[in-house]
């Protein structure tokens, strides 16, 4: 996992790059965590086993962190005539694979869609149809909040998942949804996290998955498969209210 502060100035109506990232931190699954498990064996016994196993996924990555940021009044040559920080900002983080976005035709991703199927986003990755890890799999519902990408109003209808808190599952606090740039057939999936500052002017953040307290949880994916070592390079945006 990798943890994420952000800083950034939002000029725009629709989401812009932020101006810093840092990664302090950056972990994976410890084997060494699990110790082996002894069954004793008695000549001429059959014995039934119950075996509950755990492996780390080889289809995602996530990210999670804290973010600040402003509100300014900028001319189209970033001269800045008045802003307004704000320490517990609202809005959305996105991850994509491609360094331009149209965010004029950001829709809802469409499993069943054509031109940006499930197909086109698993095969990407190596995923297979029957991994239990795989995208539909993972965004199996499409109830998330209300929230707006630029203009563009989605109201509980895209692919929907939500981030664990405090080790274990819900299904209130950090949504994720998948979004589609439809210019972009060929890599224009797009992960959203709604911010989880939900009242303006508040100074509690929410716990995320570790219990520590967070802004943000962001799920993307990631090809681990076979001898697949390379790391696969996302472009955040961020988007405030």
């Amino acid at each position: 996992m990798l943890l994420l502060g952000t800083t950034m100035a939002f000029a725009a109506s629709l989401p812009t790059a932020p101006q810093t990232i840092d990664v302090p931190l950056s972990t994976s699954f410890n084997e060494g965590n699990y110790g082996p498990q002894e069954v004793n064996a008695t000549a001429g016994n059959i014995t039934a086993l119950v075996i509950n196993g755990i492996g780390q996924t080889k289809a995602w990555q996530g990210y999670y962190g804290n973010i600040t940021g402003t509100i300014t009044l900028d001319d189209v040559n970033n001269y800045t005539f008045y802003n307004w920080s704000t320490v517990e900002p609202q809005g959305q983080i996105y991850a994509t694979l491609s360094t331009t976005v149209s965010w004029l035709d950001v829709n809802c991703f469409n499993f069943a869609e054509p031109a940006m199927s499930e197909t086109t986003i698993e095969s990407y990755y190596s995923i297979q149809t029957d991994d239990v890890d795989g995208v539909p799999e993972t965004f199996n519902s499409t109830d998330h909040p209300s929230f707006e990408v630029g203009s563009k109003q989605f109201v509980a209808v895209c692919p929907t998942t939500y981030i664990f808190q405090n080790d274990a599952y819900q299904q209130a606090n950090f949504v994720n949804v998948l979004l589609w740039d439809q210019s972009n057939n060929v890599t224009g999936w797009i992960y959203t996290a709604l911010i989880e500052d939900k009242t303006p002017g508040a100074v509690a953040d929410l716990v995320c998955y570790n219990n520590e307290y967070c802004d943000f949880q962001i799920l993307v994916n990631e090809n681990g498969h076979g001898t697949d070592t390379n790391p696969t390079p996302y472009y955040f945006w961020v988007e405030l209210l």
